[in-house]
């Protein structure tokens, strides 16, 4: 899913790579109209190239990257399969955390972890149309690089079905082994994202109308939901990353990413003074926004449907329906915004 804004203008540095012991090599993405630089070249926000000193000087200092994508976009998931090797033959070994995967199917991940489990296994055993619903060919170039550099891939969303639950009935309706399962505390957006968060649930209003409760407000449940999503990814991110002793490569939506807000708002407090690079797709056009992310790769806009919600409530893609340029909300967000005014305690996704 994604918040998306203004399409960023640069393009991304060569990533796909043939590595020592990570051998292989992904599919040439198209390259956005009007582009001649490849989708594996990647730009700081400024547009100037990242040469391979200056790459590994930056990515080496991170905790935590974060890559957008849209969802199905080939060329996004060939890119981000390029940035992965590219970090490698940089000497950085980091853990896939993916944003496709709820945290109750972790078991099937370290299976693939152990190599029990093929590639071509994942998709009967994590029943993958029904936990996530795009293609997994799309999404098989990420396993591969994992199993051909010997990277762990890790799950980051919520357990199946309590997104959903939470989006239709509120979070008082969970059960005390549900809310244990979910962060600890649930962080609500940032006071600047809130006018583009109106912008998205009025767009989409009958969709994201919350069920089963009559009289919820649907803004605050709708702010709930993203909450809880970039809360729980950004959670068990940081578990990971303590857990491996690695970097976190994060693999989720363009929304999750865009301006610091989503997951990398929620890691500044989940953990502090860890660093995060931002990397988002550029779709041809003018430059980006300043903010939007720190580094580009090209990729022109893909042409894929969305699949109905899968395994949890997943409010839609913006990216697909419009461009929103600005984010300048004069409110402020608290936790008396979201829905019940009261955390969700548990016990942080660990």
């Amino acid at each position: 899913m994604g918040l998306a804004r203004k399409p960023a203008v640069l393009s991304l540095i060569a990533l796909v790579t043939v590595l020592g012991g990570c051998a292989g090599r992904s599919a040439q993405p198209p390259v956005p109209e009007g582009n001649t630089s490849p989708p594996e070249t990647l730009r700081d926000d400024q547009g100037v190239r990242l040469a391979p000193l200056a790459f590994s000087s930056r990515f080496q200092k991170a905790a935590y990257i974060l890559v957008g994508e849209q969802h199905p976009n080939p060329c996004d998931h060939a890119a981000q399969a390029a940035i992965l090797r590219r970090l490698v033959r940089s000497g950085i070994r980091p853990v896939i955390g993916l944003e496709m995967v709820p945290a109750d199917r972790q078991d099937i991940l370290d299976a693939f972890n152990r190599g029990k489990l093929a590639v071509g296994d994942l998709p009967r055993a994590l029943d993958w149309p029904k936990t996530w619903g795009f293609d997994f060919a799309l999404y098989a170039p990420i396993f591969e690089v994992a199993r051909a550099c010997d990277l762990p891939v890790f799950a980051l969303n919520a357990p199946a079905g309590l997104a959903r639950k939470v989006g239709h009935q509120g979070i008082g309706a969970l059960s005390p082994a549900e809310r244990a399962a979910l962060p600890g505390d649930i962080i609500p957006p940032a006071p600047a994202q809130l006018e583009t968060l109106r912008e998205i649930q009025a767009m989409h209003a009958a969709m994201l109308a919350p069920k089963g409760r009559p009289g919820r407000d649907p803004f605050a449940a709708f702010l709930t939901v993203q909450s809880l999503w970039d809360t729980q990814m950004a959670s068990r991110a940081r578990y990971a990353r303590a857990f491996f002793g690695r970097p976190v490569v994060i693999l989720a939506g363009t929304g999750h990413v865009e301006g610091g807000f989503g997951i990398a708002r929620r890691l500044t407090v989940l953990d502090p003074g860890a660093t995060s690079i931002s990397i988002l797709p550029w779709r041809g056009g003018p430059p980006p926004e300043a903010g939007t992310a720190d580094v580009f790769f090209s990729c022109p806009a893909g042409k894929g449907k969305r699949p109905p919600a899968a395994g949890g409530m997943m409010p839609p893609d913006p990216s697909h329906q419009r461009q929103i340029h600005k984010l300048n909300s004069p409110g402020a967000a608290h936790e008396g915004e979201l829905e019940n005014k009261v955390p969700v305690r548990g016990d942080r996704g660990e």
